[in-house]
């Protein structure tokens, strides 16, 4: 392959085991993520194997992968594959939690509205929302209409859904702070 040839790397569908091996092969020998940051905003299957990609430089390469931040927690909110959405989701909610990312007033209310959106959207799958939620759990000391938000879309769910999500919302009624 090209140097930093992450498009030809996510147009193809790969194991996972391939894909860490050579991620972390490329970023050690090409430590540049622009143009994988770029197809990660897109939307189709390689936008998910994209933002896939950056979540193995997130567990691999931190220091790499900071040098990138704002633009990934910029790209974040702007995601529109529920795959990118999901994986986006899962390393904002590991950043927040290991004390890893603070975010500003504005940027917690930002991530709140946002995750009320996709929350509320027609067909959200349990993988999506159990992120989003936590996420909204976490923030909710910083932003105070969160926790109500939190707890009207965990009603609003529970209605008409299936056993999967049932669980899940019963479940995070326990742990979250609204319980």
């Amino acid at each position: 392959m090209e140097p930093n040839d992450w498009q030809t790397f996510v147009s193809k569908p790969r194991k996972k085991e391939y894909m860490t091996e050579w991620v972390v092969e490329q970023v050690r020998r090409y430590p540049c993520l622009d143009e994988l940051l770029a197809w990660a905003s897109g939307n189709g299957a390689e936008a998910f194997r994209a933002a896939r990609c950056l979540e193995i430089v997130y567990e691999w390469d931190r220091p790499l992968f900071w040098k990138y931040k704002s633009r990934f927690l910029f790209a974040w909110v702007q995601a529109t594959h529920r795959g990118v959405r999901r994986i986006y989701a899962h390393l904002l909610y590991r950043m927040l939690e290991q004390g890893e990312y603070f975010p500003t007033r504005e940027e917690a209310d930002l991530w709140v509205r946002t995750l009320c959106e996709w929350s509320i959207e027609p067909g959200v799958k349990v993988s999506e929302l159990v992120w989003y939620l936590t996420i909204l759990n976490h923030l909710s000391g910083q932003v105070e209409w969160a926790g109500d938000m939190l707890w009207q879309i965990i009603e609003m769910n529970d209605i008409d859904c299936s056993p999967g999500m049932r669980a899940l919302l019963r479940r995070m009624r326990k742990s979250f702070k609204i319980a």
